[in-house]
This record gives structure tokens, sequence and C-alpha cells, in this order.
């Protein structure tokens, strides 16, 4: 690996207490799923702003997610998130919609 990765490499030494920590420690029994953690929970991208995203988007088709994040108080990336758990993936397409009926659009 070093002579791949030079000094940038993790040392051996480094890889054989990972091993021992992921095989015999607690990882080695636990549940790799997420566990509850502290701090704020996401709730922007929760059925009301899903449904808000939506009314807006079909309202005015060619809505940039700049200003669906302004008009909503929440961020661009989550816009982008909630497009896309709708099924809005590309410019112009709605879900549910033949190509032909997307093409009149």
């Amino acid at each position: 690996m070093q002579a791949v990765y030079g000094d940038q490499c993790v040392d051996v030494s480094t890889v054989r207490y990972w091993l021992r920590w992921f095989k015999d420690g607690e990882l080695g029994q636990a549940d790799l799923s997420d566990r509850t953690r502290s701090g704020r929970p996401v709730t922007a991208s929760d059925k009301l702003h899903q449904d808000r995203v939506e009314e807006l988007i079909c309202g005015n088709r060619p809505i940039e997610q700049k200003e669906l994040a302004i008009a909503l108080g929440i961020s661009v990336e989550r816009v982008g998130h909630i497009i896309g758990v709708l099924g809005f993936c590309q410019m112009g397409t709605a879900p549910g919609l033949t190509q032909v009926q997307q093409q009149e659009m």
C-alpha cells in the first residue's frame, strides 16, 4: 500500500488495531444500523415539505431549486433530495407521465 499511497498510507499497526477492534470489540457483535444520535433531526424533507415542493413545481414548471428553497425556507440540497424522492429527476418531467405527455408539457 505504501508503494501506491506513499506517506498518505495508514500504518500497518493501525490497520491491525482496527481489525482487532472490529472483530473482537463492541462492533464485532454490534448491529451496524444507524443509532439514534443527538442533534437536530431532519425535518425539511417531511410530507408537508414534499407536498409543498410538488405543488410549487406543478404550478410553475420552470422554477429553479434555489427559488423553491427560498420559498420554503430550506436548503437547496434538501430541495434536491425532495425532488428526487418525488420522482422529478429531470427538468420537464413528472412522475407517472408517458414520454409523449412529457413532451407536450
